[in-house]
């Protein structure tokens, strides 16, 4: 395991193992079962153990591990049934944060969301796929919509809301390419926003986020191999 902090960093310590540590289990390096031990842990980091348990915790109000008191964590299987709900949910809030951020989007600010677009697309067409580099932009993307709502409650709701279905997006984008679909609707929603067309934008965010789901979950539920949780 290789867990890199870095110290010029101005995030919280909590934070920043928490980073670490739900990028690891994104991209599949650290494996569902496997257990993350405090003394092992804050050893390597060369950390105490309270910013570790506090990130610990973090994780698992996200759904990335299951926290063993004094012990540590288990790194979490994935259960279906939580991720669809949690995508549905996701869904709905990002389009009314789309929708407001309607009466805020700049010309300045959609040339940016285009050339985040535009580097998603190259990645789309390339021969040898980035797909944690197209995630990384992915989210970028939307995190930027949703911050252009201006509510601050409902933009701390979607990003955890959004980290929590981050590894399910990562193990769908890693074998499958649905790459294109999704930058040619950006396309769309960026249409719309130019326009200022608040009920297109809301309609088109809900179409994206639906397409999404369905293909995601299509996929894990046809795929054996994936370790899943119990739905009890």
């Amino acid at each position: 395991m290789n867990l890199e902090l870095n110290a010029d960093d101005l995030k919280p310590l909590r934070e920043k193992i928490s980073t670490s540590i739900r990028d690891l289990i994104i991209e599949g390096k650290l494996k569902p079962g496997e257990r993350l031990t405090e003394p092992e842990m804050s050893s390597s980091l060369g950390i105490s153990r309270t910013p570790l348990r506090e990130a610990f915790l973090q994780l698992e109000s996200e759904g990335f591990v299951l926290v063993q008191p004094r012990r540590g964590a288990i790194v979490s299987g994935i259960n279906l049934r939580d991720a669809e709900e949690t995508y549905t949910i996701k869904s709905s809030l990002e389009a009314l944060a789309t929708k407001l951020a309607c009466s805020f989007i700049t010309d300045d600010i959609l040339d940016f969301l285009l050339r985040l677009n535009a580097q998603m697309e190259k990645i789309s067409t390339s021969e040898n796929k980035n797909y944690r580099r197209f995630l990384d932009l992915n989210a970028k993307f939307h995190q930027s919509l949703i911050e252009f709502s201006r509510n601050q409650k409902l933009i701390k709701f979607i990003t955890t809301l959004r980290n929590q279905t981050l590894r399910y997006n990562y193990i769908y984008l890693s074998l499958l390419s649905h790459l294109d679909e999704s930058v040619n609707e950006h396309y769309e929603i960026l249409k719309a926003l130019k326009n200022r067309d608040a009920e297109s934008v809301e309609i088109l965010i809900k179409k994206h986020g639906e397409n999404a789901r369905v293909a995601l979950f299509e996929f894990l539920k046809n795929n054996s191999n994936l370790p899943k949780e119990s739905h009890e």
